[in-house]
C-alpha cells in the first residue's frame, strides 16, 4: 500500500515538473516573440525613417545593392515579374509609358466587302465609346469592327470626318473604355517619341523614335495637312490612327502618315498635334462636320522660278491664277492673272494679286494659309492683303464653304 503512495506521488511530481517546463517554453517562446515584434517594429520605423529620409534609393545603396543606373522615382517596384531597378531609366520609361497607354489605343478593322478588309489603329478619347482616327483609314466602309487590347470587340460607326486634317470620330457602344492622358507639353524637338499601333496586323506594337521636326506640312493625295510633328519613329501600313506619346505615356499626337519611296518606313513619320486632334474630335463629336471657311480663288504658292520669273517685288505668298466667276473673291476686288502658262502639267495665269496676310496671319506658303482659315466658318468675313504691281492693297473677303471639292483652289 505504502509502495503505490509512492508510486503516485512520483507520478504527480513528474506531471508538476513537466507541466513546469511547458510553461517555461511556452514562456520562453512568447517571450521570444514578443522580442522579435519588438525588434521587426523597431527595424520598420528604422527603415521608414531612412526611406523617409533618402527614398528607396538610398534603402537601396545601405543594402549594397547597385544603383549607378537606377534612378527611381516612385513607380512600381516590379515591371510584371521584373525588378524595375534591374532596368535603365530609359528602359523603365518606356515601359511605363507603354503600360499607361496601351489600353487606349484600338485596332480598326474596316469592312469594304465580305473579301476585303483593311485595318488601322484607333485612339479611345473619351470613356463612353468615341475614337479618334485617321479619315484616310476609313475608306467608304459603312460599318467598323473595334478590338480592345483586353481582347474584346465591338462595333462602331462614323460619327464624322474632316478632309483637312485628315482626322475622324467613330464611336462604339461601350462605355467603360479607358481614354488616353494627353501631353501638356509641347513637343520638342530632340525628345523621345513612342507610336503604339498595329502595323501589319502586329497588334499594340511599340515604336520609338525622337521628334525631329515640327509644323511640317505634307500633301497626301487631296489633301493638305499643316502643323505636322515629325518623328522617325518606324511606322508602317497599319500604324495610322495611333498615338504618338511623350516618355510618359501621354499623346502628344495622332499618327497621320509617313514619306516613302518603298512603301514602309524610312524615319520620315507624321503626325497631328493633340490641339488640333482635341479641337477637331470636340468638333466633329458635336456638328458632325468642321464647318470651316475657304477663299474661292485658286492659289499658287511662291517659288524662286515664279518669283524671278514674274519680276515680283516679294518672294514669299500665294499667288492668285484666277477666281470664281461671281464668287466671294471676285466680289472683295481679288484679281487673277491673264496670262496663260504651264505648271506642273496645270494650266495657270500669271500676273494676278498675291496674297501676303490673311486673318491677322502672314502668309508665306499654304501652311500659313490653312492655319489662318483653321478656326474660321463660311460666311466669316476676314481681313487679306494683297501685293498688285509693287503696291500692298488691303480688303475684306467673305469666305466660302470648305468642302472635300475645295482643294481644287490649290494649284501644286
Amino acid at each position: 500500500m505504502f509502495g503505490i503512495q509512492n508510486d503516485k506521488k512520483r507520478i504527480k511530481l513528474i506531471l508538476l515538473a513537466a507541466t513546469a517546463i511547458l510553461i517555461i517554453i511556452i514562456l520562453g517562446i512568447w517571450t521570444s516573440m514578443l522580442k522579435k515584434s519588438r525588434e521587426t517594429d523597431e527595424i520598420r520605423l528604422a527603415l521608414e525613417e531612412i526611406i523617409s529620409e533618402r527614398g528607396e534609393k538610398g534603402l537601396f545603396d545601405l543594402a549594397g545593392i547597385p544603383t549607378e543606373s537606377m534612378s527611381y522615382d516612385g513607380s512600381d517596384l516590379y515591371i510584371g515579374s521584373r525588378g524595375a531597378w534591374t532596368m535603365t531609366e530609359e528602359e523603365r520609361a518606356s515601359v511605363n509609358a507603354y503600360e499607361k497607354a496601351k489600353e487606349s489605343v484600338v485596332q480598326i478593322i474596316s469592312r469594304e466587302s465580305l473579301s476585303d478588309e483593311s485595318q488601322a489603329s484607333g485612339v479611345i478619347i473619351s470613356s463612353d465609346g468615341y475614337i479618334v482616327t485617321n479619315k484616310h483609314v476609313l475608306g467608304n466602309a459603312s460599318g467598323y469592327k473595334v478590338n480592345f487590347y483586353d481582347g474584346s470587340s465591338s462595333d462602331a460607326f462614323l460619327v464624322g470626318a474632316d478632309a483637312l486634317t485628315d482626322l475622324a470620330v467613330i464611336k462604339t457602344a461601350r462605355t467603360d473604355l479607358k481614354a488616353i492622358s494627353y501631353s501638356d507639353h509641347e513637343a520638342a524637338i530632340g525628345s523621345r517619341a513612342l507610336s503604339i499601333g498595329n502595323p501589319y496586323g502586329y497588334t499594340w506594337s511599340l515604336s520609338e523614335g525622337i521628334i525631329s521636326g515640327l509644323d511640317r506640312t505634307i500633301f497626301a493625295e487631296d489633301i493638305m495637312i499643316p502643323g505636322l510633328i515629325q518623328s522617325d519613329n518606324f511606322i508602317n501600313p497599319g500604324n495610322s490612327g495611333g498615338p504618338l506619346l511623350d516618355s510618359r505615356g501621354d499623346m502628344i499626337g495622332l499618327v497621320s502618315s509617313i514619306y516613302t519611296t518603298t512603301g514602309s518606313a524610312q524615319g520620315l513619320a507624321f503626325s497631328i498635334p493633340t490641339e488640333t486632334v482635341k479641337r477637331v474630335s470636340s468638333e466633329l463629336i458635336k456638328n458632325k462636320a468642321v464647318k470651316r471657311g475657304i477663299v474661292d480663288a485658286y492659289l499658287i504658292e511662291l517659288n524662286p522660278q515664279l518669283v524671278s520669273y514674274m519680276n515680283l517685288g516679294v518672294s514669299e505668298g500665294l499667288l492668285v491664277s484666277h477666281v470664281e466667276d461671281g464668287g466671294n473673291a471676285e466680289k472683295a476686288g481679288i484679281r487673277g492673272g491673264s496670262e496663260a502658262a504651264e505648271y506642273d502639267g496645270e494650266r495657270i495665269y500669271l500676273g494676278g494679286d498675291v496674297i501676303v496676310s490673311l486673318n491677322g496671319f502672314d502668309i508665306s506658303g499654304y501652311s500659313d494659309y490653312f492655319r489662318a482659315l483653321f478656326g474660321t466658318s463660311s460666311g466669316e468675313r476676314v481681313k487679306v492683303s494683297l501685293y498688285r504691281n509693287g503696291r500692298r492693297i488691303n480688303t475684306e473677303v467673305v469666305l466660302s464653304e470648305y468642302g472635300d471639292e475645295s482643294m481644287r483652289y490649290i494649284i501644286r
